[in-house]
């Protein structure tokens, strides 16, 4: 099944995404209700009787953000917590003469 996706706007095609995503999931859903049902007619058929647990999808680990450790004299909007690369402007500042204990918070 070929589909000519040429013409569609860009708002045509994120809305086809969010269409097909959609009747996907409600398929998926309607498949394993019909497959539990099989299940559970054949168990019935031998004198048992089971329960499905879902699974909960895994939780990822929520840590929170560092707390800032540095912040930009000449903005203090912009801060840095010391971890990853370290910002332009905290490099310009050291370029410039000042510690890392002069910008820190």
């Amino acid at each position: 099944m070929a589909v000519n996706l040429a013409n569609y706007s860009l708002n045509d095609l994120q809305q086809l995404i969010v269409d097909a995503e959609s009747a996907l999931e409600k398929r998926q859903r309607e498949k394993r209700a019909e497959v539990v049902a099989q299940m559970r007619k054949l168990a019935a058929s031998v004198g048992i009787d089971f329960e499905i647990v879902a699974a909960e999808p895994k939780k990822r680990s929520s840590r929170s953000a560092a707390a800032a450790k540095y912040r930009n004299p000449a903005n203090a909007s912009q801060t840095w917590n010391g971890r990853g690369p370290k910002p332009k402007w905290f490099k310009a500042a050291i370029a410039s003469g000042k510690t890392a204990e002069q910008l820190a918070i």
